[in-house]
């Protein structure tokens, strides 16, 4: 009877716990960082897309079910610019968290509020959970939503039902990367870590004394490393989390730039502008380890820009705007690559006008 009854009472706990924890959707860190515009949860792949209509602009969020083939819009957020897309998509305890009127583009990429929506197709109006902000990041981990707040430079924490709000830190964080139980940022030339708890941040490695005109853009940090890429778009690097061991592992040709890249295990996926000098965008990848680069979309594909880049499993999932229209009236498409390279292929829920790809 007491082993029943010691039985029941764990059951409860484990019920318990997973009632206020919630199942949350586990996204690799590198997506994080390029605006999570793709998140896969089996088989549902929820993706952001702006739809023109007429005169005006919709930042959709669609679910795509690889199982059935159905597909359906689980968000509808009417938007002022082309450019803005719902960002940082996030399963929480069955509801999708994003930022919308996200600008990718600009030099304030900021949100002024957090969303929340359930994804099943029947009330796609979200609803907003936090207001009058200036959000340029956000994820939820073990149970806590984090975001940025660009304008009063803090670093928040709180339920994902907006309630107790507490501050992580105060600092001018240019990109923000969790990892474990920390936080690490950029902040300039400095590189920082703070305790997801809170408490003052501390610095792990300053690149001006290095180069005195070293500042960093973007970072990713991926088990004990912090990938980065330098704000003149010309080299990936990476660093330990101790601050030790810091090397170049890509460094651009003249005259191109590094627009995104990402990290998966040990290789690093990069978005390149003028390629080769041609003007348009490739993405290569790289080994951690350094080494020559391998071609996965090439410059010739004719993509136009590519926008940052999402990867679930061994498949690059990346947004364009190739030379030829849509059926839905967008200029950007979705496609699909595998991350060793192959065939580029349009994102199956758009019908493409078949004019450069077999869509079948």
């Amino acid at each position: 009877m007491k082993k029943i009854l010691a039985l029941i009472s764990t059951c409860l706990l484990i019920a318990v716990l997973a009632g206020s924890c919630g199942f949350e959707s586990n996204i690799p860190a590198g997506n994080i960082n390029n605006y999570g515009y793709v998140l896969v949860d089996g088989n549902d792949i929820y993706y952001t897309k702006v739809i023109i209509t007429d005169l005006s602009y919709y930042s959709n969020i669609y679910k795509y079910n690889t199982a059935n083939k159905s597909e359906i819009i689980v968000a509808e957020v009417e938007v002022d610019d082309s450019n803005e897309m719902n960002a940082y998509l996030t399963l929480y305890n069955g509801e999708l968290y994003f930022l919308p009127y996200f600008l990718h583009d600009s030099m304030n990429e900021s949100s002024p509020n957090i969303y929340k929506v359930k994804p099943d197709g029947e009330n796609i109006v979200p609803t907003a959970i936090l207001n009058e902000i200036s959000c340029t990041f956000m994820q939820i981990k073990g149970g806590v939503l984090y975001y940025y707040d660009d304008i009063d430079g803090k670093l928040y924490s709180m339920n994902p039902n907006g309630t107790n709000r507490k501050v992580v830190c105060e600092a001018a964080m240019l990109s923000i990367s969790i990892e474990g139980s920390n936080a690490y940022f950029s902040e300039d030339e400095m590189l920082m870590s703070v305790n997801l708890k809170g408490g003052e941040p501390y610095a792990i490695f300053d690149f001006s004394e290095l180069d005195e005109g070293f500042f960093l853009k973007d970072i990713v940090a991926e088990g004990s490393y912090i990938y980065y890429l330098d704000d003149e778009k010309t080299c990936i690097g990476k660093i330990g989390t101790n601050g030790k061991n810091n090397e170049i592992i890509y460094t651009a040709e003249a005259g191109e730039y590094i627009h995104f890249f990402n990290v998966s295990g040990d290789s690093v996926f990069i978005v390149v502008e003028n390629y080769l000098t041609t003007k348009d965008f490739a993405i290569l990848s790289v080994s951690a380890k350094g080494g020559e680069p391998r071609v996965i979309v090439s410059e010739t594909e004719n993509l136009g820009d590519i926008l940052p880049v999402s990867i679930w499993g061994d498949t690059l999932y990346l947004n364009g705007m190739p030379l030829y229209d849509t059926i839905l009236g967008s200029a950007y498409v979705w496609f699909t690559v595998r991350n060793n390279g192959g065939k580029l292929i349009p994102f199956k829920p758009f019908k493409v006008y078949n004019e450069f790809y077999d869509t079948k």
